[in-house]
Parts: C-alpha cells; structure tokens; sequence
C-alpha cells in the first residue's frame, strides 16, 4: 500500500473501471498506484502516481533536499493535429497559453511570478506531444502550481497578444531557415507519406498562421480556441510534480488545482497511414545542399515498435554494434579508408507507435566521392551481424552497464526531470518500473533481435546524402528553400547488397575490458562535507587540488590536468598546430577510448588559454588506468598522414562554418574579438592553417611538454595516494622541465574609457541569413570588486523579465532575446543580446530606449518587491549543488579562472543583503543609463545582407508614404480604434518602427573598424590574482 493513503470503495462509481495495482484514495478524489515505485539505490525521493477524477495522471515527487521545485505537463498533442489549413497551430497554442488566465489575467503575470523567486519557465511542441515546465525556488511551489494549472483550466488567448505571438511564432522559424539541422529534417519530412501527418510543416510562420487563412475568412485565434477546446483533454494530460513538501501535501496540492481541468475523453492520435511506404517512400535517396561546409550521409530505416516490447532492447542491441567505435567497428573500417570523421546510431520516434533507425555519418570529401561505397561496408557489416546470430554475451554485457548507470543514477535539474518523467508517463511501461524501465528492465529475446536486423536492408530505407558539393538539384522544399533532388537508390547497389561479400575487417565487438567492478566508496555517517578543495602538492612542477567525494557517496571521479605553457598562444600557427595535434590524437585513440565510454568512464582534450587540458572522469576504478594510457599515447603519437590530411580539411571545413553561425552567436565571437587581449580570429585561424603540415605539429607537439606547469585537480571517490600516484605517473611520462610562472601568459580584458560609446558593424556571411543580430554591453567595472559586481547583479535581476518582456513580447523586435550580467578577467558589465530581421541601429536604439524606461522600473519599485528580487537573486547564489558533477565543475571554474574564490557566492548573498534600492539606482543612473556622461559601452552589430529597413533615409520617405498612406485608407475605410484590432503595444512597436531617427547611430559612438588598432589603443584590465594567498588553501599536511 503507498503510504499515508487508506483505500476506499467505489460505491458512488466516481472511477468508472481501476486500472491493475490502483486503489481509491479516502476521500474519494483520487485514485493511487498501490505497489512500489522502483527506484535506484542512490535516489532518496519518495515519488507517488495518481489519477484525478477527470483521468488526468500525476507522478508527485518528495524531494527533502531540493532548494528548488518544479513541475511539468506533457500534453498528447502536438504538431500532428494541427488542422491542414492552419499549419503550425500547436506550436502558436505553446505560444499563446503563457499570456494570461481568468484568474491571472495580467499576461506576464506568470513569468514575472517565476523570475521573483528564483524560477524559469519554458515549453516545447513535438509530433504529438506539447510539453510545458517550470521551476521555482521551493518554497513557492504551490502558488506557482496554481498559476500554471490555470493555463490548462481557463486560458484567455489574450486577443491583445495575438499578432505578437504569430510574429515570435514566425521569428523563430526564420531563426531557424538557415539551420542545416532543420532543412535536412524537413527534407526528410516532405518527401514522406503526404497522407500521414509527419510530412507536413510543424513550426509555422505568418503565411499559414495568418495570411493564408486571412484570405480563406479564417480568424486564427477564433480556431485556436476551438482546436484547445477540441484537443486538450485531462485524460491526454501528464503531469509530474517535483518539491520539497510531504507526498501528502504535493498531492492535496496536485488534486486542489488540478481536478478542474476537462476530461473530454478524447482518445490519442493514431495516423492510418504509414510515413515511409515500401516500394514509394522508401528504396528512395535525398541529394541536399546545405547551408555549411559538411558532408553528411544518413540512413533511415523503419523498425518494430520498440515500445511494444521494450524489455527485449532490440533497437539498442543493434544500435549498440552499428555505432560501435572499437577494433572490427564499421567506423574503425571507414576512417582507416580516410571516408569518415565519426558515426552515430540510435532508434528515435516518429510517432508513438512509429520508430526508425537512424544512422548518421560525417563523411571526409573523400569519403563524399565514395558514398556508396561507404553504405556498402555499413550494410556488409549488418549482414555480418544476421548471419553471426544474435550474441547472449553481448546483451548481457549491455545489460550490465545500463545496470550499473542505473545503480549510481546521480540526480538532475530539477525541472529536466520533471520534464522527462511526465513525458514518460505516455509510454507503455508498467507503472512500478516507470524510472527503471529504460535501464534494467532487459530479457533477452533473440527473435526480436534477429527481427529488427531483418529491417535493416537497402531496399527498407531512405539515404540522405548533404554536400556543397554535389549537384544536380532539380527541387526546393517549400518552407526552408532547401535545394535537393529525389530518386531512387543506385538499382546496382542494391543488386551487390542482396548477397554481400563481407569485408574481412569487419568483426564483432570484444569484451569491454574498462567495465567497473569495484564500487566501494567507504561512506563515513554524520559528517560536514567540506565545502572546497585542498591543494595537497605545490612545487616547481606542479600543483595539486584534491577533495574527496563526501556528500555523494558514488564511485566516481573527475580529474582534469592542465598544462601550462606560454607556447599554445604565443602565435596563430601555434594555437592551430596545439588545436590539430589534439584532434589527431583523439582520433588516433577512439577506438581504446571507445570501451571506456561505454562503461562509463569519459575522457577529453580542449585548450583554455595558454594550458592544453586533459580531463578524465566517470567510475573510478579504472580511472588511474586511463589517465595513464592517454598520456602514454599523447607522449609516442606517430600522426598517420592519411588522417593527418583528413583532420586537417575537417578543421579547415569547420572554422569557415563558424562564419554561418546564426548571428547572435557571431555577435558572441566578436566580442571575444574585441575584448580579449589575446584572440586569434577564424581568418587569423585559416590562415594559420593553411600552410600548416604534418611535420610541423610532428614537431611541434613534443616542445608542449618539455617545459610546463601541470594544474592537477582530483575530485570524487578517490584517497590522497592514488591521486598523488597518478600525478607522478604523469610526470614520470613527460618528464617536464621547470617553467617559470613568470612565462605563463594571464588574460587580461580592454578597459573601455569613461563616457565612450564604441560600435563595431559587421556583415554576416550568409547572404540568405534574414536576421540581424546586436549584442549591446555596459562595462561597470572589475569583476573583482563586489560593490560592482553585487549591485550589478541586483539590476539584471530587477530588468531581465522586462527586457524579454518589452524587447521581446511588446516591441516583437524577435525571438531569440536575454540579458544577463558578463564577467570576464578584470571587467564585467551588463550584456543585452538580440537578434531580429530589424536593422541593427534600429535594434540598438530600442535597446536604449528600453535602458532609459528600465530606470522608473527600479524606481518605481515597492521596498517589498525590492526585497523580493534580492531574495530571489541570494536564493539562486545559494541553490545547492545538484550532483557530483554540478559540484565539482563549480571547483574546477575557480580554480581555471584563477582567482580561487571559492566562497564568492556565500560573501554576495551577505553583501547583497545590506545594499539599499537608492544603491542601486544610483549605480544604474551612473553605469546603466545610455545617457549617462560616464557610461561606458561597445555594441556589436552583425547585419543581414537582406535587411530592408536598414536605409535611415528611404526610412524618411517611407514613414512620410506611411502617413499618406494610413490617412487616405483611414478615410476611404473609415477605420476606428476597435476595428484596427491591435492593442496599444502593437501600436507602440509600428509607431516607433516608422521613426526616421531610430535608424540613425547617435552620433557620439565611435566606429570601430579595425579591431587590432581598437585594442592598441585601449588600455587593459588587471590580471586574475588569487582572492586569499594560495597557502591559504594547503592541507594540513602541507605544513608539517
């Protein structure tokens, strides 16, 4: 029996027929799942299903340690009921069901709600399922749940937002039109079945959510609201529910405020009809033209419901060889050949009662020429696994990892978890193995296995291959203007594929040496975790931060090395020779590494500033044995020239992709650029590149180790010994000379001059982007200095739900809009970042304009709701570490950042305290205000090359045709106020939009147009120094 609950009888027939294992709650409003909730041994939360009275379903969740709550409604409704002439309408519903209920009517009553105590919110459409989710700091869970069941309750579709949210609809599909990952998926999409729902457009835009239906006399947000009264049903409802309250009163909670939602008893979608048909759909290739450099080849196969039977984990059988990595492996065959950079496999859905097999290739140009070759080995390799027959030891061994992940399963966000549980609740797993289901529930059925690789043929796909450089395109898909063309596949292959010769590398999997065996963690009661790291070892050559794991109790660690040397950055060429050796050595070691992952056990190889890291971390038992085998082959790598030629074109191809990022995230680079005092731009890096051979990085590589300081830190389940074992293996390998400190070159930021207004304009590269894009930054001060930093904070607490608000909701100057504060080495400020299809003056003149109104906000403000926003800001400073993982990457920032300030987020919250409203607007009139004589700003702007009101004087002439224009309609039609039909912000935006001088730079910024003279004559911030002497932090053996 769940507890706490006493069953009662039916008599009144409110629960027409109990499922298996449930029982009615005492007072009759519930019923609840009666046996015991399977949980991992590491999980501590006491978790409950019920069913309300209108069929709705809840998974409520104890959580006595979460300093943050949250919730999450999967709706079984989603882009695939979208009416036909109103394409996009679910996703517009995921929209428009934020702004306002009958209760709470205010339309950011709900987002202003969150952002006061510590909370966020956010939604996302799929096929059929529409999920939305929050957060909150814990203690408010239960208003917060009152607001967010009100959207499912009485919505109001607030007229006054409609076109807004159509325009943020239609701004985040053409966010999206130059995104390879979307034309691809909707390539796919279009030439599918057109009577299944699937081959239809999902995201939507103006034209089918508005101008299409205006012409058909189709009132959207009339049909939206039939379509949410026809479709959102509590029986189609899915809830979880996550906070620190007793089960008892999360589920008075849940029952209080969730029974009202209508059950219309609607049953679930289920298409007639199939998206890839045999002999139509499928046998068939898509050649597509991408927007970036990439050589991309797909396969899409069509599987057995994996859901059906899901103890049997066939697709994860088969996916787990496909995508293998190690010796024997299709990708050990193919980059031996030069063909590939990497391959992945895995089932996916596309419909709950229809999954396919998909395995995605990244191709060499090389392996581009060679595509069906390429298909060959993969098909050969499948063939190979029919005929060896399905292997017991190797399902049992897949068993035995998911076992073990299962058994250590750390904690995540909590709004991540509610959000996949309530997903989860759609699917068919029994309800006491709804958390282990994916994880341990296994019966090895060599059928089902030996079924689902029977569907993995030629002629039962469909290829994608995408590639610049292939031609020959006949078609454009219709929403995302992607050129391809459409035939069937090569009838000769298929042919050689019928009976295939198997290659002789091709060879089932070994044994998976790296699976862990020794979990002992010598847990210790009634103990005070520490609260920092230690260094255990400070010499000439090293230093050494250790803390052993004392609050998780999991058999797991993370280690990074770090060594540094002047010579990564000391030039361009340098940077790229250190950036190729570590991708040629991560090639060169993925087939040993491979095993290691599999088990849980991680590695990686990046560079931050002038340190080439290592990072190790995962079950520690064969830790030590991986650290010792990387650094081995990081010592005696030989490059293969083969590799070397194809490593050196994939890192070519993806420093020209970095010019086709969006914009906002180009915006991002280029104040990197403009700030950092040692950044190599992506021209600077092709051009290093280009005369960069084999021989150099041969050479090169060897002189990064012979004279470094190595930054070791160990975190986790492991004792002093070993840790200090593995730093001398370490050593012993590189048997690195001394390098004085002095030598190791620190950052240092530009300090932008008091009262100067700077900007740098560049053009994106793409021209089919629409969007342009600005990042407008306010430096305050040193990152360093808490009177700037924590009143700084406070102002980007008070204005964040109002700059999304206002930029984003209000003027629909785009979708992708946030604000937030950036802190580098010696400066930090106040950061705004937009990106819209308006031009980027008229995008930095609202943005100040919205900074002067932002003033009256703090102005305005009660002393109450000061309070509030300051306990909302200390309450996300203080939130608790999630897992291991969340814990040990807070360590390892201040310790890479330098200034080791370990306890900065406890000394804010302190400091926040005592500051005073009048403090911070005082601060915010000083640093803040764009009229401010001592403000001190950089905007960046990236421009579309397509922007058609970046013109500051046609503007002139338009605004004057406008006003012509809109008085002769107004007289020929006579139009009022209530048939315009906008609402006052709506007015607001068009009245500013038509404004010659918010297409004008003010005239006191200065132009940037050269980033290197900029830098040369601005003067740079301090270096990181450490907050306390680093003696500070020594352990108490140190000093004997």
């Amino acid at each position: 029996m769940a507890p706490n609950i006493v069953a009662s009888d039916n008599s009144d027939g409110i629960f027409n027929e109990l499922p298996p294992d449930f029982v009615i709650s005492k007072d009759k409003s519930y019923i609840v799942f009666n046996k015991e909730i399977e949980k991992s041994c590491n999980d501590e939360r006491s978790y409950r299903i019920i069913r309300l009275s209108n069929e709705m379903e809840a998974l409520i969740i104890h959580d006595a340690e979460a300093d943050k709550a949250a919730a999450s409604m999967d709706v079984n409704i989603g882009s695939y009921h979208d009416p036909d002439n109103l394409l996009g309408l679910a996703h517009y519903c995921e929209h428009l069901l934020f702004m306002g209920t009958n209760k709470y009517p205010k339309e950011n009553d709900y987002s202003e709600f969150l952002n006061k105590h510590n909370g966020s919110y956010n939604a996302y459409t799929d096929n059929e399922n529409t999920n939305y989710y929050f957060e909150v700091g814990h203690e408010h869970l239960e208003p917060a749940l009152d607001r967010f069941a009100q959207f499912f309750i009485s919505p109001l579709f607030n007229a006054d937002c409609t076109d807004r949210e159509l325009k943020a609809v239609d701004s985040e599909y053409k966010g999206y039109l130059q995104n390879d990952g979307w034309r691809l998926h909707q390539l796919q999409r279009f030439n599918s079945n057109p009577k299944h729902p699937s081959s239809r457009f999902s995201v939507g835009n103006l034209k089918t959510l508005k101008d299409l239906p205006a012409k058909e006399g189709i009132d959207t947000r009339e049909e939206l609201i039939k379509w949410y009264e026809k479709h959102y049903s509590a029986n189609l409802m899915k809830l979880s529910v996550l906070g620190s309250d007793p089960l008892d009163k999360l589920t008075e909670w849940v029952v209080e405020k969730f029974s009202d939602i209508k059950n219309k008893n609607i049953a679930p979608l289920k298409p007639t009809e199939v998206p890839l048909r045999k002999d139509v759909d499928l046998s068939k290739q898509i050649l597509a033209k991408p927007v970036k450099d990439d050589h991309i080849l797909e396969i899409y196969f069509p599987i057995p419901n994996p859901n059906e039977n899901y103890k049997a984990k066939a697709a994860k059988y088969a996916s787990h060889l496909i995508g293998h990595e190690g010796i024997g492996s299709i990708c050990s065959l193919l980059k031996k050949k030069g063909w590939i950079i990497s391959i992945y496999v895995g089932p996916s859905e596309i419909s709950a009662d229809y999954h396919i097999m998909t395995v995605n290739v990244d191709l060499t140009e090389d392996g581009l020429e060679h595509y069906e070759d390429v298909l060959e080995i993969i098909f050969q390799y499948i063939e190979m696994l029919r005929r060896e027959g399905p292997q017991e030891w190797i399902f049992n061994e897949i068993l035995s990892l998911n076992e073990i992940s299962w058994r250590f399963l750390e904690k995540s966000w909590e709004s991540s978890y509610a959000c996949w549980l309530s997903n989860r609740l759609h699917k068919n797993y029994p309800r006491d193995e709804i958390l282990s289901g994916p994880y341990i529930s296994y019966e090895y059925n060599p059928e089902l296995i030996t079924e689902m690789l029977n569907c993995l043929r030629i002629e039962n796909c469909v290829v994608s291959l995408a590639s610049k450089l292939l031609s020959g395109f006949d078609k454009k898909e219709r929403w995302f203007n992607a050129e391809y063309k459409y035939e069937p596949i090569n009838e000769k292959l298929i042919k050689k594929l019928e009976n295939p010769v198997i290659h002789p590398d091709l060879k089932l999997c070994t044994p998976n040496t790296f699976i862990p065996t020794n979990f002992t963690v010598n847990k210790l009661e009634n103990i005070t975790p520490k609260t920092r790291p230690d260094i255990i070892s400070d010499n000439d050559l090293h230093r050494v931060w250790y803390k052993k794991d004392d609050k998780w109790w999991i058999p797991k660690v993370k280690t990074e090395f770090a060594f540094k040397t002047p010579l990564v950055r000391l030039t361009p060429c340098n940077l790229i020779k250190t950036g190729l050796y570590l991708h040629i050595f991560d090639d060169a070691f993925a087939e040993e590494a491979y095993d290691a992952s599999l088990a849980g056990l991680y590695y990686s190889t990046y560079v931050v500033e002038d340190s080439l890291r290592v990072n190790v971390s995962g079950y520690n038992d064969k830790a030590s044995k991986l650290v010792e085998l990387i650094m081995k082959r990081m010592k005696d790598l030989v490059i293969n020239p083969e590799r070397f030629k194809v490593l050196k074109e994939r890192l070519k191809r993806y420093y020209n992709n970095r010019k086709l990022y969006s914009p906002n995230t180009l915006a991002s680079m280029y104040d990197s650029q403009l700030f950092n005092e040692i950044h190599c731009s992506t021209d600077d890096c092709l051009s290093a590149l280009e005369d960069v051979s084999l021989e150099d990085v041969q050479s090169f590589y060897p002189e990064l180790f012979k004279q470094t300081f190595i930054e070791t830190h160990v975190f986790g389940n492991m004792e002093k010994e070993e840790a200090m074992n593995m730093v001398k293996i370490v050593e012993e390998i590189f048997k690195p000379n001394k390098l004085e400190k002095s030598r190791i070159r620190r950052s240092r930021n530009v300090l932008l001059p008091e009262g100067k207004k700077y900007v740098y304009q560049k053009d994106v590269h793409d021209k089919d982007e629409l969007n342009s894009a600005i990042e407008y930054y306010l430096q305050c001060g040193d990152s360093k200095d808490k009177y700037v930093r924590n009143r700084l904070q406070i102002i980007a607490q008070i204005i964040q739900e109002s700059t999304f608000d206002h930029l984003r909701t209000k003027e629909q100057l785009g979708y992708s809009v946030y604000s937030y504060v950036s802190s580098s080495v010696g400066e930090m400020g106040l950061l705004i970042n937009l990106q819209s299809e308006r031009d980027a003056i008229y995008l930095e003149n609202r943005v100040e304009a919205f900074l002067i109104k932002a003033q009256s906000i703090i102005e305005e403000m009660s002393e109450e709701e000061y309070q509030k926003q300051k306990k909302s800001l200390i309450d996300s400073l203080l939130e608790k570490d999630k897992n291991m993982w969340h814990e040990t990457y807070n360590y390892a920032s201040h310790i890479t950042n330098e200034y080791y300030d370990f306890y900065i987020n406890n000394e804010d919250s302190e400091n926040i305290k005592t500051i005073a409203k009048d403090d911070v607007l005082e601060f915010y009139k000083i640093h803040i205000h764009p009229k401010s004589p001592k403000v001190r700003k950089l905007s960046i702007h990236v421009r579309s090359l397509k922007c058609t009101d970046n013109k500051p004087g046609d503007k002139a002439t338009d605004s004057k045709e406008n006003d012509k224009s809109e008085e002769k309609e107004s007289k020929d039609n006579n139009e009022s106020k209530e048939s315009d039909n906008k609402d006052e912000d709506n007015k607001y935006a068009e009245l500013e939009r038509l404004k010659p001088e918010n297409y004008i730079l003010s005239e006191d910024n200065i132009k940037i147009t050269d980033i290197s003279d900029f830098k040369n004559r601005m003067c740079f911030g301090p270096t990181a120094t450490p907050v306390v002497p680093l003696k500070t932090f020594y352990a108490e053996e140190m000093f004997d």
